[in-house]
C-alpha cells in the first residue's frame, strides 16, 4: 500500500484518485473546488479544498511524507508552480500530467520525475488495438515494449508453453490467460496448454508481436 496524493480533480485525476484508492492505496486528493471535494471525499481516503498553488498550503499537506505525488492541473502555468513548490519541499516523487510536447518539456524541467500524457498515450493505445484486428488490448511500456492482450494463434492451439519456447524462439513472455468471462489467470506453469477459446496477455516488442497477430 503506497500513501498517495492527487492535485486536481479534474477528470483524469478523479478517476485516478478512486481507482488508486480502490486498490489499496491511501489517497490524498485536493482541489480548489469544494462542490467537487465534497462529491469525492466519501470515495477516497481523504480530500481537502485550497489553492495548491500556494507553497504554504503545500507544506502543509507534508508532501514530503508522501510514496507519490500526482499533478493532475491542466493549466500551464499553476502546474509548473506546483511542481517547483513540491520539489523544493523535498516531495520524493512527483507525476505530473502533461496537455502537449511543450508542456511535458517544461514539467521535465521543473523536476517532475515522471509525466503522465493521458490523451497522447490513449490515441496511441486506440491506434495499436484499432490497426490489428486481433489485438484486444493494450498497455504501452516504452517505445517499442508493450503488453498486449491478443488472440491465441491458430499454431499455438494444443500446444504448451515449454513445446512452443516462446520467450527464446519469439522474444515475447506470456503473462496470463484471460477466459471467455474476463477472468485473468497468470501462466506459470511451462507445461500450460493453449486452447482457441482464451485470449493471452503477452510482453514483448511491438515488431515481434506484429509478426504474431499477422493476418
Amino acid at each position: 500500500m503506497n500513501t498517495t496524493l492527487v492535485i486536481g480533480a479534474g477528470r483524469f485525476g478523479k478517476h485516478l484518485a478512486i481507482d488508486l484508492c480502490q486498490m489499496g492505496n491511501e489517497v490524498m486528493l485536493v482541489d480548489r473546488n469544494e462542490k467537487i471535494i465534497d462529491e469525492l471525499s466519501h470515495r477516497v481516503t481523504a480530500a481537502e479544498i485550497g489553492d495548491y498553488t500556494l507553497y504554504s498550503n503545500l507544506q502543509a499537506l507534508g508532501v514530503e511524507d508522501y510514496d507519490y505525488i500526482f499533478v493532475c492541473i491542466g493549466k500551464f502555468q499553476e502546474s509548473l508552480v506546483i511542481v517547483d513548490h513540491l520539489k523544493r519541499l523535498g516531495a520524493k516523487h512527483v507525476i505530473a500530467k502533461a496537455s502537449s510536447s511543450v508542456h511535458e518539456r517544461f514539467l521535465n524541467m521543473a523536476g517532475a520525475d515522471a509525466i503522465i500524457y493521458p490523451e497522447r498515450d490513449s490515441a496511441f493505445t486506440s491506434a495499436v488495438e484499432y490497426s490489428n484486428r486481433n489485438i484486444y488490448d493494450f498497455i504501452k511500456l516504452s517505445d517499442d515494449e508493450g503488453i498486449y492482450e491478443i488472440e491465441v494463434p491458430n499454431s499455438w492451439c494444443g500446444k504448451s508453453l515449454l513445446t512452443l519456447n516462446v520467450r527464446k524462439i519469439l522474444g515475447l513472455s506470456v503473462i496470463a490467460s484471460k477466459d471467455e468471462n474476463g477472468k485473468v489467470t497468470a501462466i506459470k506453469d511451462p507445461e500450460y496448454v493453449f486452447s482457441k477459446n482464451e485470449h493471452i496477455i503477452v510482453m514483448g516488442n511491438k515488431n515481434d508481436i506484429r509478426k504474431l497477430t499477422k493476418n
